[in-house]
């Protein structure tokens, strides 16, 4: 084994078992300082000691996969979906990872289509899941080659996705029928916050001379949301009923327990349903996007607002006519 090898396989060691001990930021740090350390030294493997860790292994490579995935900072959700896809596609094939081949994967698509009845939309899913895996795995050499270089893209019919309208918006909000109904409205169009970012906001990073909250999205990225008067009116309301100055801004079921991302998902709903007007939480944030940029945010600070790398991310999420929608890629989209 080359000495470069030693050390990565050394790191890949240590992260693996203390993956479940330490959080994300502790992971993340932990390998970059160990492989900062492991530099100044030359390792070599003892030949007497008992191999724990091969590094050729299917296990091995299929845990430093996921592991990998946490310490780049993908939601827990996010990782699921991919274990959840790749486990059923590994079942399916019954091969080990060097044996699979294009034709296997291109095989379970159309079949996942034909028989499983899978649109369009959830194929390309779970092809993008599996190719990114089998890259990975050539990537960092536990395979010869990528059986998913060839693998067609499916095509989606993308379709545009609606904000609420103004109307829908105030009969929304008549439709919210207690402080926390009101205050999760005014927060999600406030902030434009993901589900997942709304109910981690707490009052411990809440800046009250400013009405920001910093909040870590996607990729464990940092930025700053903030409150507007109808919202931090509709906390005051909230705080007199759940007086509380520490933890989690929105209470759960218990009193002290932050509200779960279905929790939200289910609230939005049944405002929604009396309402008459389909909800869920990411049309709010699509719906901020729209308005921000309706009322004269620029695209670029719409896209800070959301929480964005790519322009062309934010360019999906507003609901805008198609002349207005070509002046901004003209004017931000090279």
């Amino acid at each position: 084994m080359k000495t470069k090898e030693a050390r990565e396989v050394l790191v890949e060691r240590v992260i693996a078992d203390m993956e479940t001990e330490l959080d994300l930021s502790q992971l993340q740090k932990l390998q970059v300082v160990m492989t900062i350390r492991m530099s100044q030294y030359s390792i070599e493997e003892s030949k007497n000691e008992i191999i724990i860790y091969d590094e050729t292994s299917d296990i091995a490579a299929y845990k430093q996969f996921f592991i990998s995935k946490k310490l780049a900072g993908l939601s827990e959700r996010t990782i699921e979906l991919y274990m959840y896809t790749i486990d059923k596609f590994m079942r399916t094939v019954r091969k080990s990872f060097s044996e699979v081949k294009t034709n296997d994967i291109r095989l379970y698509i159309a079949n996942r289509s034909l028989i499983d009845g899978l649109g369009s939309s959830s194929l390309d899913h779970e092809r993008g899941c599996i190719c990114r895996f089998f890259r990975w795995l050539h990537d960092e050499e536990y395979i010869t080659s990528d059986p998913g270089k060839r693998v067609e893209k499916i095509k989606v019919e993308k379709r545009l996705k609606k904000a609420f309208t103004p109307i829908e918006v105030e009969l929304l909000r008549r439709s919210a029928k207690n402080s926390k109904q009101r205050l999760v409205i005014e927060m999600l169009l406030s902030t434009g916050c993901r589900v997942s970012e709304l109910v981690a906001l707490e009052f411990e990073n809440y800046d009250l001379a400013s009405n920001a909250c910093s909040v870590v999205g996607k990729g464990a990225k940092e930025r700053r949301v903030f409150f507007n008067a109808k919202t931090v009116v509709a906390m005051r309301e909230y705080l007199e009923e759940k007086p509380h100055t520490v933890g989690p801004i929105l209470y759960g079921k218990q009193d002290g327990d932050p509200m779960t991302k279905s929790g939200i998902q289910k609230m939005t709903k049944d405002i929604g349903d009396r309402a008459s007007i389909h909800a869920h939480p990411h049309k709010f944030r699509r719906t901020a996007a729209t308005l921000a940029i309706k009322r004269g945010m620029s695209l670029n600070d719409v896209r800070r607002f959301l929480g964005h790398d790519d322009m062309n991310t934010t360019l999906q999420y507003l609901d805008l006519g198609d002349n207005d929608m070509k002046m901004l890629h003209d004017k931000y989209v090279n």
